[in-house]
């Protein structure tokens, strides 16, 4: 897992896999940054090559974690992923992109909220 945090969105970069033989390494990687005060998430599964039912698990506890402590989380995937996540219907709850630009710029309105609270 790769992080970044550039002008307070932090991204995940996963790699290879996710699912049930990764354990819950995305969940408790969430609480981690939540715990340390980072609400404007990305995870980022570009570089995904399968993704399972236990792994669409673990991005629907990421999401609820980070909006029950108040914060956002954005996905970027790859066509094929993109595909599975509508399909499963993830993409009506937790915004998906292409691109990490894409984003990282409809954080815009959340975080002139955040900053001016």
């Amino acid at each position: 897992m790769v992080l970044d945090t550039t002008q307070g969105i932090t991204t995940l970069a996963l790699q290879h896999s996710l699912g049930a033989e990764g354990g819950d390494v995305l969940h408790q990687s969430i609480l981690d940054l939540l715990e340390n005060g980072h609400r404007a998430l990305v995870v980022d599964l570009l570089d995904i090559t399968r993704i399972d039912a236990a792994g669409l698990g673990q991005l629907v506890r990421a999401y609820m974690a980070v909006c029950d402590r108040g914060g956002e989380l954005r996905i970027v995937a790859c066509r094929q992923v993109r595909e599975v996540l509508s399909r499963t219907r993830l993409t009506t709850v937790v915004p998906t992109y292409a691109s990490r630009a894409d984003a990282r710029a409809s954080f815009a309105s959340y975080l002139s909220c955040s900053t001016s609270v």
